[in-house]
């Protein structure tokens, strides 16, 4: 059997829910005796690669640069600021390569967290794709711009790949890094202005590193053969919680036409919430450096720091590291929800903002995967064990051995049947994952759409169903199936799918042709916020016209799916509210024990939004 080396605690607030599958690898810079490509900025002259990529959906090749600043580095006096224009170079600045990626904990492929701290605070660099043919210099394509999930704790634009996205849209997609966790959104009075300088006073580090990117792109994308006047932000999970922020921010006005947020999710937090989150954090980072023995210690001697002026300088002084192996120290590194400081982030956060009309209201594509909570159940298995799930000497988290191919003690594969024995096992797991993502759904799209409707009629919504039973590979449609991130290499035209399990031969038909139409819509969209274009899927050219989120006509959502022939796409009228799905789950485990419910109901929890703002 085998065991995580996280603690209990650490699986069950430290894997979070915004945490992202990302679809890595190593690119193939090789063309042959082909020039590199230089790009005229005006910062400098950039010279980059020809790629060659992998698994192309599409013929041809990629013009790529890599590791563009877009801002200055954040060390120094700059750290906890907004972020600076970038200085210009002399000479040849080499694009061919990645740039450093931003202070995190390590964090492997499968999600699991290394004690091991990694990166460098001078990160804010961005990659740029885009076709590769004659005279690009001269075009005005769509611009993508991607912005990484991860908890807002780790996370590089090195995880993706831009190319096949670029060829298929024929569009120049940049990927973008930005500050994370405790770097990132950080809001305590020993490190601000007094407000001298409300955007660093903030506490939105990370918001306006985004909002810098954009600014970066408008103003220079036009030397990649971009158009800067028709930009789309987009991005999955914590990415996708930033693509809100910037749905509400003053600060993001006039910054971008479009935007594609896949499975938004994460609360923004009240100033005085977020100061006490800082404190906390600054505490263990007392401890850690050896400055306190134990948590009123730490707690003591911040406040005498803070009292005598000098918290501050201790914090600028310590090493970018020691704060995120401090928190793994005595915590876990959670999520990281934007500020609502009231310049960058409205006061209230989305829902106020939506529900008033007062948001950059652009066209947007949103949605949600079916069992977006099931990615999460094996990393939380042993914080379940206590409560009897599953029976036998398994937790959940063995799940990921079977997968892996893991052998029992007595040399047979591991399987399935293994780890949840029992037909009331299987219940416990299907039904936890199930009613975990119709919440999250309810939450973050429906009611959400809800408001925003009210306003634009550009608004379309879609439930990706792909990876479960009729799609997916046994045993992963059972244990993972359309969990969270999994939709990410169908909008980007990777191969590989969700932690590189899913795709198989006998599904590559009917996933393909999935992965063709989602990427058709979004290509679509990009050229004017209509993923059906001008008229195509009225003349059958695409297999359903995306209809606009309505709860009068019926239209609610796209579903996204296919069996291992086709892809199974069409519209449902279904709305969700919060209120509905718990009711639904608990009239579904009325037959679970006690502990078999609390199992249910513990999995990634989502509180209503505050009456007063719905």
């Amino acid at each position: 059997m085998t065991t995580p080396k996280n603690t209990l605690k650490n699986l069950l607030v430290g894997a979070a829910l915004a945490l992202l599958a990302a679809c890595g690898g190593d690119h193939d810079d090789s063309a042959g005796e082909r020039a590199r490509p230089m790009a005229q900025t005006p910062y400098g002259q950039a010279r980059g690669v020809v790629m060659t990529p992998e698994n192309p959906i599409v013929a041809g090749t990629t013009l790529v640069w890599r590791g563009l600043p877009f801002a200055a580095p954040p060390v120094g006096d700059l750290r906890w600021r907004a972020p600076r224009p970038p200085q210009a170079w002399n000479g040849v600045r080499d694009a061919s390569r990645p740039a450093p990626i931003c202070t995190q904990a390590e964090t492997s492929l499968y999600w699991e967290r290394s004690d091991r701290i990694v990166g460098s605070e001078d990160c804010l660099y961005l990659d740029v794709y885009r076709p590769d043919r004659d005279n690009w210099q001269d075009e005005a394509l769509p611009v993508y711009v991607w912005i990484h999930g991860g908890s807002n704790n780790f996370g590089q634009s090195g995880d993706y790949h831009g190319e096949n996205l670029a060829n298929f849209a024929d569009a120049v997609v940049v990927m973008v890094q930005y500050r994370l966790g405790p770097l990132g959104w950080f809001h305590q009075p020993a490190v601000q202005t007094g407000g001298d300088d409300v955007l660093s006073d903030s506490g939105n580090f990370g918001t306006l590193d985004n909002i810098r990117a954009l600014q970066w792109v408008r103003n220079n994308i036009g030397a990649f053969g971009g158009d800067a006047d028709n930009i789309t932000v987009a991005g999955e999970s914590s990415g996708a919680h930033n693509v809100m922020n910037l749905m509400v921010s003053p600060q993001a006005a006039g910054l971008f036409e479009q935007a594609i947020a896949e499975t938004p999710s994460m609360a923004t937090l009240a100033r005085d919430d977020a100061t006490a989150f800082a404190n906390r954090q600054i505490e263990w980072l007392i401890r850690y450096l050896g400055d306190a023995d134990s948590e009123a210690s730490a707690l003591a001697e911040r406040q005498r720091l803070e009292a005598e002026g000098m918290l501050g300088e201790y914090l600028r002084k310590a090493d970018a590291r020691d704060f995120f192996a401090a928190i793994q120290a005595y915590s876990s590194l959670g999520v990281y929800g934007a500020v609502e400081d009231g310049e960058v982030i409205p006061e209230g956060g989305w829902m106020p903002a939506f529900r008033g009309g007062a948001y950059n209201q652009v066209p947007l594509m949103f949605g949600t995967n079916e069992y977006e909570a099931k990615s999460f159940q094996p990393l939380y298995g042993p914080a379940f064990k206590p409560l009897g799930q599953p029976s036998g000497d398994y937790t959940w988290y063995d799940l990921i051995a079977v997968l892996q191919g893991q052998t029992r003690d007595d040399g047979a594969p591991l399987r399935f049947e293994d780890i949840l024995p029992t037909e009331r096992d299987r219940e416990v797991y299907e039904a936890t994952g199930y009613h975990a993502s119709r919440a999250w759904r309810a939450k973050f799209i429906d009611e959400l759409a809800a408001q925003i409707s009210q306003h634009q009629s550009q608004l379309y919504a879609y439930e990706f169903r792909w990876g479960s039973p009729g799609s997916g590979p046994e045993p992963f449609d059972r244990i993972y199936g359309s969990g969270h991130a999994g939709e990410i290499s169908f909008f980007h035209g990777d191969e590989g799918g969700l932690f590189g399990y899913p795709f198989t031969e006998a599904n590559e038909k009917g996933r393909r042709d999935l992965q063709s139409q989602i990427m058709a819509y979004e290509a679509r969209f990009m050229r004017g916020g209509d993923p059906n274009g001008s008229g195509e899927c009225e003349r059958e050219e695409c297999p359903v016209a995306w209809r606009p989120w309505s709860r009068s006509n019926g239209d609610s959502v796209l579903i996204l799916d296919a069996d291992f022939e086709q892809a199974d796409i069409r519209m449902s009228g279904e709305f969700l509210t919060l209120e509905e799905v718990e009711a639904a789950r608990e009239t579904a485990i009325a037959e679970f024990t006690e502990t078999q419910k609390q199992t249910v109901r513990a999995m990634l929890p989502q509180t209503p939004w505050p009456e007063a703002m719905r």
